[in-house]
């Protein structure tokens, strides 16, 4: 019996090779249940975590070719004209304001807000404005000027708390500055 054992050997046999080869292979399974969990999990926390913003969307007036000579100039139309160094107020033929930057080199918004309501409460039933804007002022200033013209709070402690603002010029034209 060594001998036939030692025969095996010497041909490159094994011991086990007979109950390796028998064998049969069973076909790989995909395991769903833990990929199922794992993206629960993550939809969960991907919802958790989401930011949820809100989008406004303003209604703009703007000119066109036709509306040239259709109606008769209005009595009072406020433009605001963004500069570099910053902002003009005019009826359309005389300067009303003109806001230069801050010291910091901001646009003083506020003082513009509060232009725009002293304007609105001078003439009531104007709501129209332009914005005109030099090709070098970025396009986050427009929204800003745009926002400070618009709307303003009843108060500094209204403006805190939440309470709505009023309506000043709310049909807003843009366009590019002479």
């Amino acid at each position: 019996m060594s001998t036939t054992n030692a025969r095996s050997f010497a041909a490159g046999g094994s011991l086990l090779q007979g109950s390796f080869t028998n064998r049969v292979r069973k076909p790989a399974e995909v395991m769903l249940v833990p990929m199922i969990d794992i993206f629960t999990v993550l939809v969960t926390f991907l919802l958790m975590t989401a930011v949820f913003s809100r989008v406004t969307i303003l209604q703009l007036d703007l000119p066109s070719a036709d509306s040239v000579g259709a109606a008769s100039p209005p009595q009072f139309r406020l433009e605001v004209i963004v500069r570099e160094n910053g902002f003009e107020l005019t009826n359309g033929e005389t300067l009303i304001a003109a806001l230069p930057k801050t010291l910091d080199g901001e646009y003083d918004f506020a003082q513009l807000s509060q232009l725009a309501q002293q304007l609105k409460s001078e003439n009531p039933q104007v709501d129209d404005a332009s914005v005109l804007m030099e090709r070098q002022v970025r396009y986050d200033y427009l929204i800003q000027v745009m926002d400070a013209i618009r709307s303003a709070p009843e108060s500094t402690a209204d403006a805190r708390a939440g309470v709505p603002r009023r309506e000043l010029f709310t049909n807003i034209a843009v366009g590019e500055a002479p």
